[in-house]
């Protein structure tokens, strides 16, 4: 389904959770649910009319939905059919997949642990490989991220950290420069980055 089917699924389901569309230039829409009416936008900076007067020439590509409580709701937002249109233009393109019980404190979970390969004589088995320690270390660190991410842009900060955590990253590094791109003002964008990267890993 395309990311304003799932919105319109959302909707009429009363659930309620923040939608996070990204968008075809690698920026991220954010449009919060309370029991299927949509009470929070955010994009590029800006937060609730501003947000849906900066999406007009956005397109997204891919969406997926979290459970939870919106935390920041915006009293400026035109009446419900009138964002869906707007959203209807914005959303109607992409792929997205319908939501999984998760919230603001998930960690992506693997449906089966991974396997390594052992050999025996003639023959190739696969057995349960045990959780490297990095693993602690590097959900420790996550955590940390996290709560930083909720000083620098107030209580959505932990669910942006997940939300980036479960699309995968190849390193740290490309995992805080995606997260530095929803801090502001742009003077505390560099402060956050030499923070995150300094966090012990």
């Amino acid at each position: 389904m395309t990311p304003f089917e799932l919105l319109q699924v959302l909707s009429a389901a009363s659930e309620t959770g923040m939608l996070f569309a990204r968008t075809t230039q690698g920026h991220q829409v954010r449009i919060g649910l309370s029991a299927g009416h949509i009470v929070h936008v955010s994009y590029a900076l800006r937060r609730g009319g501003e947000a849906l007067a900066r999406l007009a020439d956005a397109q997204a590509a891919s969406a997926s939905f979290t459970r939870g409580l919106v935390a920041e709701r915006h009293e400026d937002l035109p009446p419900q059919d009138l964002m869906l249109q707007l959203f209807a233009a914005i959303l109607g393109t992409g792929v997205a997949g319908m939501p999984t019980l998760s919230g603001p404190n998930t960690v992506p979970t693997r449906s089966e642990p991974p396997t390594t390969m052992i050999r025996t004589q003639g023959d190739v088995l696969t057995a349960p490989r045990a959780r490297p320690v990095d693993d602690t270390r590097r959900a420790a660190a996550i955590a940390q991220l996290r709560k930083l991410m909720v000083d620098y842009v107030g209580p959505i900060g932990g669910l942006l950290v997940d939300q980036e955590v479960e699309a995968g990253f190849k390193s740290w590094t490309e995992l805080v420069d995606r997260l530095a791109r929803e801090v502001s003002p742009e003077s505390e964008v560099q402060a956050f980055r030499v923070t995150a990267l300094r966090l012990p890993r």
